[in-house]
Order: structure tokens, then C-alpha cells, then sequence
């Protein structure tokens, strides 16, 4: 008898159970990444065109925001930023619904329609800017809270805001979509 022994070539088996177990565990991985990623919800950042400038003088002396075109605005959804250089120091300020510039409990600035003068004025963080709506600082003192130009008691320092507004001072406006983080508005006007 003849006996003659065949031998094969064959993956042991435990190799076969780790390159299943590893398929399996890249397979929930990817599973996990889409159902993960399909949860997440973004905000949607509000497209708008947006013009600042100044207005007025003198004691009427004020900063205006104009909404030009584009979505709604909420603004308690909104957070303003300036920065002014004088000299050495640069003064940041910030203003949101949650935050900032409050006189005589109100939020500065106070959100009307060019078109309706008689409409009330409201205040920022309970309005909807929306086109043909403007946002303004009103006068000198609510102006120098806004910019964050105040004395060390807090209360609006007029001097300095007249000694920055002569020399013609640049001032950084920063106008941020909270829910989002992004930017709506970053632009550069002239205190004149």
C-alpha cells in the first residue's frame, strides 16, 4: 500500500477569525463616521450686505449700521466688535443680546426703519435687521459706551471720543453670527 501524504496549503484559522474580526470592526467604524457626521447640524450663516459709517455731529454725533440687502437678521443672534488705536492702547469692544452697551436699559444700537420714522426704536438683541432697517448709536454719550471709550467710573468719556473723532481715528468693526462663528460684516470707517 501505498501511502502518500498531500499536504495543502491552508491560512490557519485563526487568521481567518482576525482579518473577519477586523473587517467587521472597520466596517462599524466607517458606519459610525456617517451616522456621527449625519447628526451634526450646522448653522446656516445669514447672508447680508451690511454698510457702517457716521452721521450727525455734535451732540447728535452717531454711528449707523445699514442693512443694504440679503437675509433677515436676528440680532440676538449677532455680536459687533470694534477696535480703536489711540496711541498706544487700542480700545476692544463687544455688543450682543447677551452683552455690551446698555444705557437707560437699552441696547445700543437701537434697530429702526428709515422708511417708518414713527415706528419705536428697538433695542439690539430684541429686533430683526432687516433690509432698509438701520441700527444706530443715537448720540455722542450712547456712541463713546458703544466704542467701549469710557472713564474709569464706566461712564462715556465725551473728551476722548471728541479728541478721536478731530484726529480723524480709524475704528475696526467686526459684526459676528454667534449660532455659526462666522463673519458678516468686517470693515474700517473713520470717526469724522
Amino acid at each position: 500500500m501505498d501511502m502518500r501524504v498531500i499536504l495543502e496549503d491552508a491560512v490557519s484559522p485563526v487568521i481567518g477569525v482576525m482579518l473577519m474580526i477586523t473587517v467587521t470592526i472597520i466596517v462599524a467604524a466607517v458606519v459610525a463616521a456617517f451616522v456621527g457626521g449625519a447628526s451634526t447640524q450646522f448653522e446656516k450663516t445669514p447672508q447680508a450686505s451690511l454698510r457702517v459709517y457716521c452721521d450727525g455731529s455734535e451732540e447728535e454725533f452717531n454711528i449707523i449700521f445699514e442693512h443694504l440687502s440679503g437675509d433677515p437678521l436676528r440680532t440676538e443672534d449677532l455680536r459687533i466688535v470694534t477696535w480703536i488705536k489711540d496711541g498706544d492702547e487700542v480700545i476692544k469692544n463687544e455688543t450682543s443680546a447677551r452683552s455690551g452697551t446698555v444705557v437707560d436699559e437699552v441696547r445700543y444700537p437701537r434697530v429702526y426703519d428709515v422708511q417708518q420714522p414713527d415706528q419705536e426704536r428697538q433695542g439690539f438683541g430684541e429686533a430683526i435687521w432687516k433690509r432698509g432697517t438701520r441700527a444706530g448709536t443715537y448720540d455722542r454719550e450712547k456712541t463713546a459706551m458703544f466704542l467701549g471709550i469710557v472713564t474709569g467710573e464706566g461712564s462715556a468719556d465725551i473728551n476722548k471720543l471728541d479728541g478721536l473723532i478731530q484726529a480723524g481715528t480709524p475704528v475696526e468693526v467686526t459684526v459676528i453670527h454667534i449660532p455659526s462663528g462666522n463673519t458678516i460684516l468686517r470693515n474700517e470707517f473713520i470717526l469724522e
